[in-house]
């Protein structure tokens, strides 16, 4: 009896002895897969990092080539800026030479304008020399450009120019008189009084007016007319001035 109850009592203890090991067993085995879930953690998140890493590592590289592709555009534009920039100070440098060359020649050629206008036969000549006095003025300006002052300057020898291609009617005062004057071109100039019944021509190798006879009076009224366009333009024999065309009747 007492040894089925130690034998009994032995098999307990095995017993007891073989549950707590294999609760320890278990619990070794609990362990170790929560460990191996740990570190299964740690590798999911060490992964998602590198990922999150070589992303920002792809996007940074992509912006450096972009921002180095930047830098050798910027370069090229900066070198072709400083070629303008060369180009541009060439160009001021040459209109800088120009304009100290163009300028006197303005001067010169308003000189000889005001020459050519006291040489010429004497028609408009407050309007003619007020020309010459602006273009001097305004060749001593700083607000005006060099191009507007020469594209002035040959504006006003255009006008001149065109003076010997029309005729023109018009009145004005000549020694405290009024007259109405005829210009024919630059071929001849006449001058008539007011009430038509006198007419002079002006005679450039005498430099001074001659009066004309009687019989051309018609035919120059008539030419006075054409020219203020209120007459239509026919066929009409004036006088030129010419020594053996003329009376010779002296300044009036």
């Amino acid at each position: 009896m007492r040894r089925i109850m130690f034998g009994a009592t032995l098999l307990m203890t095995i017993s007891t002895s073989m549950a707590d090991e294999l609760t320890q067993g278990q619990q070794a085995i609990s362990g170790t897969d929560r460990q191996g879930q740990t570190s299964q953690q740690r590798v999911e998140s060490l992964d998602e990092r590198s990922q999150q890493l070589l992303a920002e590592y792809r996007q940074i590289q992509a912006e450096t080539e972009q921002l180095a592709l930047y830098n050798r555009q910027m370069e090229t534009i900066v070198a072709s800026q400083q070629e303008e920039l060369l180009s541009l100070a060439r160009q001021i440098t040459e209109i800088e030479r120009t304009e100290q060359g163009v300028l006197p020649l303005m001067s010169r050629m308003v000189d000889s304008l005001e020459q050519f206008t006291a040489l010429d036969t004497p028609f408009l000549p407050e309007e003619r020399s007020t020309r010459i006095a602006m273009l001097r003025d305004m060749l001593t300006r700083a607000d005006v450009t060099t191009s507007e002052k020469f594209r002035r300057v040959l504006e006003a020898y255009q006008v001149e120019v065109d003076y010997g291609r029309n005729i023109e009617a018009y009145r004005a005062r000549s020694a405290d008189v009024s007259y109405d004057f005829l210009r024919i071109g630059r071929v001849a100039l006449y001058r008539l009084s007011n009430d038509g019944s006198q007419a002079w021509v002006w005679h450039p190798g005498q430099n001074d007016w001659l009066a004309l006879d009687g019989g051309y009076l018609r035919d120059l009224n008539k030419a006075l007319k054409v020219a203020q366009q209120t007459a239509a333009p026919e066929m009409l024999m004036l006088p030129l001035p010419t020594p053996s065309s003329l009376k010779q009747g002296g300044q009036s």
